[in-house]
């Protein structure tokens, strides 16, 4: 094997490509990515990243020599080639797997594999396919992924509930303490009904690659799979499996107390709390943040070993006072992750010990859809984004 690559473009592949192959796998050839030269088409050559969960698969221009196939280590490779000059970048393989990357008068010799040693990929197909702009699916999983759980025992906490529905696709992250909730319209009509559970894992290497643009990406879901087609890249993963928990059930149907706010008012003093609340050298992360909410006005405070702050905002209040408290950094990314458009937000409260509904005051935002008055009856999630929080005992 005898290829040379633009040394940008390789980079620009193999970053994506070394975060997805497993570095705590023992396995090289897990570990590694799967070079094929050619790729799918004459002067390309086909990168793939595989950890038997999740895998990444792109096209490469480049020129060959001499064609062949062989599994790198991601990330040994992605060093060397960060380290090389500015330029043209050749990779030399010899009959004994020792590979020789260089760039002008530098080079370096590491070991290979050949590359029917990687593992057999699942096929990428299924009878399910969904397109939409890029910009709408990265939005709806912005307001959400942040809520899904990482590492969690219950394995449905650690994906996104994807559903489409009635031409709309909805994106739901819980982690037990909280619910995100959002929606897109699909495009073209008659989408055929569907759910899955969506590992983060994957869906935050997905996230980072589409673009705030119109450029199409293309779902595809199989029965035991996913797949995001985004050109020129393709990233799937194995879904998770199990029933997802029902999250309508959280949402209170009514309220006693309902509160308007200023996003960038609360947002700034939550995260002025954050500094007592999560003050790791006081040797207390986990204090709360107390609201009170009375008349037309909201006084946030915390108390930790480190310190205490104490902050007052003006609001507009229908129904009860309420004293409330909560995991500050909770609250703090639902806010950070609203839309732009949302400045002013709504919360509904029903006591102390049940969560808060946190949404946008004005309605949908400039890219959602928007039901009709006679639609919004029947329809719980007629806003962009809508957090559901639940609060903490604060004791005595």
């Amino acid at each position: 094997m005898n290829v040379t690559f633009d040394r940008s473009a390789l980079i620009a592949v193999m970053t994506p490509a070394a975060a997805i192959a497993s570095i705590k796998n023992t396995a090289y050839n897990i570990e590694g990515v799967l070079l094929e030269c050619p790729g799918e088409t004459e002067g390309s050559c086909r990168v793939t990243a595989y950890d038997m969960e999740k895998g990444m698969r792109t096209d490469l221009p480049c020129e060959i020599e001499e064609p062949g196939k062989i599994v790198v280590k991601a990330q040994n490779l992605l060093q060397i080639i960060r380290a090389l000059p500015e330029g043209q970048i050749r990779i030399s393989v010899d009959d004994r797997y020792r590979a020789v990357i260089s760039q002008g008068k530098s080079s370096f010799e590491i070991s290979v594999m050949p590359g029917e040693n990687f593992p057999q990929l699942p096929l990428l197909s299924g009878d399910r396919n969904y397109t939409l702009p890029q910009h709408l699916l990265r939005d709806v999983v912005s307001r959400t992924i942040y809520a899904v759980g990482v590492n969690d025992q219950r394995a449905v906490f650690n994906g996104a509930f994807f559903k489409v529905e009635n031409d709309r696709l909805y994106v739901v992250g819980c982690d037990g303490d909280r619910v995100a909730i959002s929606h897109v319209p699909l495009p073209g009509g008659e989408n055929p009904a569907a759910s899955a559970i969506v590992p983060g894992r994957l869906l935050g290497e997905v996230f980072r690659m589409m673009k705030d643009s119109e450029d199409d990406v293309t779902v595809t879901l199989a029965r035991k799979h996913i797949i995001f087609r985004l050109d020129p890249f393709v990233y799937f993963t194995r879904l998770i499996e199990g029933e997802y928990i029902d999250y309508t059930r959280f949402l209170p149907k009514t309220h006693k107390t309902e509160v308007f706010v200023s996003a960038p008012l609360l947002r700034e003093a939550l995260e002025r709390a954050t500094l007592v609340t999560e003050d790791k050298l006081g040797g207390n992360t986990k204090a709360f943040v107390k609201l009170e909410f009375e008349g037309n006005l909201l006084r946030l405070s915390s108390v930790s070993a480190g310190g205490s702050s104490y902050d007052e905002i003006p609001v507009a209040k229908t129904g009860e006072d309420l004293v409330i408290g909560f995991n500050c950094r909770l609250l703090v990314e639902a806010l950070r992750n609203a839309p732009d458009t949302a400045d002013q937000l709504r919360l509904r409260l029903n006591g102390p010990m049940m969560g808060v509904t946190v949404e946008e005051a004005g309605g949908s935002g400039t890219r959602a859809y928007t039901p009709g008055e006679e639609e919004k009856k029947d329809d719980p999630f007629t806003d962009v984004f809508l957090d559901y929080i639940m609060p903490v005992r604060m004791g005595k």
